[in-house]
């Protein structure tokens, strides 16, 4: 293999085969619909394209901050939103289920 076509695959951090399941698709889109519902579609469409390189990253911040929100709000959904957040199609699925929901009314 030349030197190119190894730098042609340098920084393929792969993960685009990690697929959503069926019930981290249903908590997506629940979350598009209380987002849209309050009306907060456009500037939430704006943070997460923003966001998105960076979803690993806040992932982990999410993982940090989990304390903090056990302790306010003991809920196992919380995890689950780590572990969609953490997989590179989560914020993808995220903007375009808001941008359905948003197209729908």
């Amino acid at each position: 293999m030349s030197f190119w076509e190894k730098l042609k695959h340098a920084f393929n951090v792969g993960g685009e085969a990690e697929n959503l399941t069926e019930r981290e698709e249903d908590l997506l889109d629940k979350l598009a619909d209380g987002i849209v519902r309050r009306g907060m579609g456009t500037p939430a469409i704006l943070f997460l394209e923003s966001f998105r390189p960076l979803s690993f990253i806040g992932s982990q911040v999410m993982v940090f901050l989990k304390p903090f929100i056990d302790a306010m709000f003991p809920s196992t959904v919380y995890d689950e939103f780590i572990k969609i957040f953490e997989k590179r199609p989560g914020i993808r699925r995220l903007i375009e289920l808001i941008e359905e929901k948003m197209g729908a009314r």
